[in-house]
């Protein structure tokens, strides 16, 4: 295991911070285990601070480590399965649609093509050398909620009567495109070209910074010549912007998806547990969300009001009336060294006071401890920054204060979300 804080975390590499250890845990697709869920659930209370942290990326972590707790935490997660390869710890980083396999619109299940591409990365040891931030997206064509520029990703396109995969690097399409058998095989090529384009070069493995080298796009595309067609496709794409929280038909008659609410991304060991004790009864599927939330895959119709209940008496609600629907905060200043305010306090006030209230369609509020503004989306409809004097506001990308208290810059968001004026002062 290594300690330290220029690593990006994982299981082996644990990163200080201002509570204890932080680690993450890489969870390809988002496709987790109930028995998994239950275990990490059961180290987080026995071991860190009761909670887990949902990633943008569909990833966990786990907060407040002890140094000396270490050694036991990794070896329960190496236990339930969790890290299948040492020295991928930090690369197994596969992004897919939480409702792959569930969604009516999608033109392909990935759910068999993200375990296949887990399986055989983590067999080469080869892919150990990618950036650990460096991900790899399997598209079904359906509703794509990631806000990531994925480094390489494959989007599942429809040309006349036939569905390909059409390849993106660093988030540009390209004219080309895949079929399913061979999209594996495709994505680890890339994924090696990407490699030696790197190093030629010596830049970072991202998928950006190659594509920005003169050339390297043509290498890249002839690289994958065996695998790759022309075709003319689509290049326009659009992102979901609505957390779907609440209840939602899927593909197989008699099963539908449950979406709780999961207050700014973080779970209680207690909350974990009860959504593993679900699953399993009902034998659905569990799927981390990078709207940093949590799916139930398939539930039986006629349990759905039962399970509602359940979640709604554990604080996870399926109203989407809690308040915290768009709702974001960094670690803050118990978490975070670097943070300048108590943001999760004020992300819970404000949350409370949006209670009860329809949010309105794209309604996103950003909460930052510092400039660094961590994990935070852009173009946020309110963004509020903590600074030495108080918090910056923006609504709307509008500046309209820059040293306010917190009560004052709640109070403008709360009537900014009532459409009522909020370019007043708001400086106190």
């Amino acid at each position: 295991m290594r300690v330290g804080d220029k690593f990006c975390p994982g299981i082996l590499h644990a990163v200080p911070a201002k509570d204890g250890l932080l680690l993450r845990i890489r969870v390809p697709g988002g496709l987790i285990q109930p028995d998994q869920l239950g275990v990490i659930a059961e180290l987080s209370a026995t071991l860190g601070d009761g909670q887990i942290e949902i990633t943008s990326r569909a990833n966990l972590q786990l907060r407040a480590i002890q140094p000396q707790d270490l050694a036991k935490l990794v070896e329960g997660l190496i236990a339930a399965d969790l890290l299948p390869s040492r020295e991928h710890d930090r690369v197994r980083n596969i992004i897919a649609s939480p409702f792959a396999g569930l969604d009516r619109q999608e033109l392909l299940d990935t759910v068999p093509l993200v375990r296949e591409l887990d399986d055989r990365l983590t067999a080469d040891s080869a892919f150990a050398e990618l950036h650990p931030k460096f991900s790899m997206a399997l598209d079904g064509g359906g509703r794509w909620f990631s806000r990531e520029t994925d480094d390489l990703a494959l989007r599942a396109v429809r040309a006349g009567d036939e569905v390909f995969f059409q390849l993106l690097v660093g988030g540009e399409p390209s004219d080309m495109s895949v079929t399913s058998a061979r999209a594996v095989d495709c994505m680890l090529e890339a994924a090696r070209i990407s490699l030696r384009i790197a190093r030629q070069f010596e830049i970072p493995v991202r998928g950006r910074r190659i594509i920005a080298v003169p050339g390297a796009t043509a290498t890249m595309m002839e690289g994958l010549s065996e695998f790759l067609t022309p075709c003319t496709l689509p290049h326009d794409f659009a992102v979901e912007v609505e957390t779907p929280v609440g209840i939602s038909p899927t593909r197989h008659a008699g099963l539908a998806s449950v979406s709780p609410s999961v207050p700014l991304g973080r779970l209680q060991a207690g909350q974990a547990r009860l959504l593993s004790t679900i699953s399993k009864d009902y034998e659905s599927s569990l799927r981390l969300a990078p709207w940093r939330g949590i799916v139930l895959g398939a539930i039986p119709e006629r349990a759905v009001r039962e399970v509602s209940i359940q979640l709604d008496a554990a604080g996870l609600s399926l109203d989407g009336k809690d308040g915290y629907r768009g709702l974001s905060a960094c670690a803050g200043i118990h978490g975070c060294d670097a943070s300048l305010g108590d943001v999760r306090a004020v992300a819970v006030s404000l949350a409370r006071q949006l209670a009860g209230r329809e949010i309105k369609p794209g309604w996103t509020v950003n909460i930052s401890g510092c400039e660094k503004r961590c994990a935070m989306r852009n173009g946020a409809t309110a963004e509020m920054e903590a600074n030495e004097s108080g918090y910056s506001l923006k609504l709307h990308g509008v500046s309209v204060a820059s040293h306010s208290s917190p009560a004052a810059a709640m109070e403008a968001i709360v009537a900014c979300h009532k459409d009522q004026d909020f370019a007043a002062e708001v400086d106190s």
